[in-house]
């Protein structure tokens, strides 16, 4: 058996983006996803998790997009004179972020997270951010919070990308990432029917997905746009369905590997 948690990133992110996720779970094999709570879209991702419970739901924290949660003259070195993030154009300056700063956002939207669904998050994640400094964030958040957090965190040190695996006993199983990601050119049925990645090698994986339709907050927003609708199509694609049943593979959530 093979286990795999197919993570649906960003839902919260826009209208057009959360929608399809939702049908990649009613539809197809998304059984976990995390959520931008800063972001417009949040309520209404709320408020379709609760439609459909079956759809496990953690925290991607976001100090990339939009506003922060948090009173930005609070987190000065993740904001711009508007109050808009612009933690990327920082890093491109060679600038460094506050630690305090990022993980005083991170523990904001865990709240808003709670006021939105009823409960903190179980499962903590970053987004698109190569910077150790959230990792250590997102990592005392959830230390703090007792959950899970995702110990896979990708960033730059001199010009070269560095993963920082944290060995850290949690409670829960530690998955492996795939051989190969499953985003931009990657991502095709084949990717899974020629398990391009060796998924079938391996007992428990964490792979992150991008499905969603596309909106012009989208648009706007993110350069990986077109192909979140490639992957709705792809999580609900029945050939994916057989291949999952054929090759006794299971796809769950951050929820169904906390150890017992």
């Amino acid at each position: 058996m093979v286990r795999i948690i197919l993570n649906a990133d960003d839902i919260g992110y826009s209208e057009a983006v959360t929608l399809g996720i939702i049908k990649s779970y009613r539809d197809g094999v998304i059984r976990s996803t995390t959520m931008m709570t800063n972001m417009p879209s949040a309520p209404l991702a709320a408020k379709l998790l609760k439609e459909n419970p079956g759809l496990y739901c953690g925290q991607h924290s976001n100090i990339v997009i939009g506003t922060p949660v948090s009173d930005p003259k609070e987190i000065p070195s993740l904001v711009d004179e508007y109050g808009h993030f612009n933690v990327k154009q920082r890093l491109k300056q060679g600038l460094k972020l506050d630690v305090e700063d990022i993980k005083k956002e991170v523990r904001a939207q865990a709240e808003r997270f709670k006021e939105l669904m009823g409960y903190y998050p179980t499962h903590i994640e970053g987004h698109a951010v190569f910077d150790p400094g959230l990792a250590v964030a997102i990592r005392e958040v959830a230390v703090e919070l007792h959950v899970h957090y995702t110990d896979n965190i990708h960033y730059i040190e001199n010009g070269e990308m560095v993963q920082l695996r944290d060995t850290h006993d949690s409670g829960w199983e530690v998955p492996v990432m795939p051989k190969v990601g499953y985003y931009q050119d990657k991502v095709s049925l084949d990717y899974w029917l020629d398990d391009q990645a060796d998924l079938l090698s391996e007992d428990l994986v964490e792979i992150h997905s991008h499905p969603g339709y596309i909106d012009q907050e989208l648009l706007d927003w993110s350069s990986y746009n077109i192909t979140r609708a490639k992957e709705v199509q792809i999580a609900c694609d029945p050939a994916l369905k057989k291949w999952a049943e054929d090759n006794d593979v299971h796809f769950i959530s951050f929820n169904d590997i906390k150890k017992k």
